[in-house]
């Protein structure tokens, strides 16, 4: 009787087309809930779903936008396209440097320092980073830059030594009385102050350059 109810259940198992049906849960944003937020009503269509954010959102962007996945930036070809060189030489910044005490032969010093800090190694690991952020922190605003910092760099030191310490002064005057109404002023005086002590202490820091040896000696 045991072995006649067990063959039964058997065939009916084996025969029941219930055993290809499968239970298919969609699983979304708002976990089904008919309280939640409907997620293809407030969101755009092209984020929704990992597929399709790669494929269509992400690649809808610029190509040397920063994104894992794209055109990596054309460092190379915007500096020609920008004729960095070019404004470079007609703003006198080689010159100005130049006059401050800089010259190849100190560029060249440098290499042993930077090689020892661990700096090239890091470039290594990063660069399709480091290359975006030299991009566009450094190429992009480049034209603007350049013919800035060789006008700056014609200025005597000392001007921006007495700039620095009057913002300085300034500022800390502003912070002790504790003045609302001068509170902006004081936002806009500290960028000013070192930016100002950076230029003041660059003849500084060319001489500490060109004091170091020469990259044989250093080895």
């Amino acid at each position: 009787m045991v072995v006649l109810f067990a063959s039964v259940a058997q065939a009916l198992i084996t025969t029941s087309p219930l055993r290809f049906s499968r239970t298919r849960t969609i699983t979304m944003e708002n976990f089904g809930f008919d309280f939640a937020e409907d997620q293809s009503k407030n969101t755009p269509i092209e984020v929704l779903g990992e597929r399709r954010l790669k494929t269509e959102f992400i690649a809808s962007y610029k190509p040397t936008a920063t994104v894992l996945e794209g055109t990596p930036y054309p460092l190379f070809q915007e500096v020609q396209s920008k004729k960095l060189l070019s404004k470079t030489t007609e703003a006198g910044l080689l010159g100005a440097l130049d006059d401050l005490g800089l010259s190849l032969s100190d560029i060249e010093k440098l290499l042993p320092v930077i090689e020892k800090s661990g700096l090239l190694k890091f470039v290594a690991k990063n660069l399709p980073l480091v290359v975006i952020l030299t991009g566009y922190l450094l190429v992009e605003p480049a034209p603007v830059l350049i013919p800035a910092l060789g006008a700056a760099l014609k200025v005597p030191p000392s001007v921006y030594a007495v700039a620095a310490l009057g913002s300085a002064g300034i500022e800390s005057l502003i912070v002790l009385t504790d003045s609302s109404d001068l509170a902006p002023l004081g936002f806009i005086l500290v960028p000013v102050a070192l930016l100002a002590a950076i230029l003041a202490g660059l003849p500084l820091a060319i001489d500490a350059v060109s004091r170091l040896p020469p990259p044989a000696a250093a080895e």
